[in-house]
């Protein structure tokens, strides 16, 4: 599978019908449980399966390797992050983890799988 662009913020305007953007943005801010409804759709594989939950081991704030970005950004260790069913070609010791990041736009690192904390399900 090719590593894509999460792009919320595209995929909200289409399925809600709305293309511009200003109006998107008032929509989404009095409509709070539609936006919620939506994002959770991210946070499962292609057969509807929760992805695993992680945090990046460590305290405090690291640089990591946006692939929508293509180059190092700052992240939040303790923020929540989910493991996507995704396996790097050029290196088995990677994985990718998919946060919201910004609540229209999400954001895809790639990290190693060493540096993963499996929280597991509540």
């Amino acid at each position: 599978m090719a590593v894509a662009t999460v792009m919320e913020e595209a995929m909200l305007a289409e399925n809600s019908g709305i293309k511009d953007k200003k109006k998107l943005m008032r929509y989404l801010y009095r409509n709070p449980v539609k936006l919620a409804l939506k994002l959770s759709t991210f946070l499962k594989d292609s057969d509807g399966t929760a992805l695993d939950p992680v945090k990046l081991k460590g305290e405090g704030q690291g640089y990591y390797y946006s692939m929508n970005d293509k180059k190092f950004v700052r992240v939040n260790r303790n923020s929540e992050f989910y493991l996507l069913p995704w396996k790097d070609k050029n290196n088995e010791e990677k994985c990718f983890i998919y946060t919201h990041h910004n609540w229209l736009v999400g954001c895809i690192l790639s990290v190693y799988k060493k540096d993963l904390e499996y929280l597991g399900y509540n």
